[in-house]
C-alpha cells in the first residue's frame, strides 16, 4: 500500500498493512534443517547428472572444450553425490 499523496488523505489501515505483511511472509521459503537440505539435494543430483550426460551425448566429438567442461561437471556432480551420501550416513 502506498503512503497518501495528499496530507488530508487517509493512509493505509492496520488491516491493509497486516494483510501485506502476511502476503510477504507466506512467500518466504520454509527453513529446513541440514538433513532435509541434503535429502533434497540427493534427490536433485541424479537429474543434473542425466542432463549433463544428455548434453554430452548431443555434443560433437570435435567440440573438445565443451565435452571436457561437461565431463568435468559430471565428475563434480558425482563427487557431490558421494559427499551427500557420506554426510547423510553419518548423521
Amino acid at each position: 500500500m502506498a503512503p497518501p499523496i495528499w496530507p488530508d488523505e487517509p493512509g493505509p489501515t492496520v488491516a491493509d498493512v497486516a494483510l501485506a505483511a502476511r502476503a510477504i511472509i507466506s512467500q518466504m521459503p520454509v527453513l529446513t534443517n541440514e538433513r532435509q537440505a541434503l535429502e533434497r539435494e540427493r534427490a536433485e543430483l541424479p537429474a543434473q547428472l542425466a542432463e549433463y550426460q544428455k548434453e554430452l551425448d548431443a555434443t560433437t566429438p570435435e567440440d573438445t572444450a565443451r565435452r571436457e567442461r561437461l565431463m568435468w561437471q559430471m565428475r563434480r556432480v558425482e563427487k557431490r553425490m558421494t559427499e551427500v551420501e557420506r554426510r547423510l550416513a553419518g548423521s
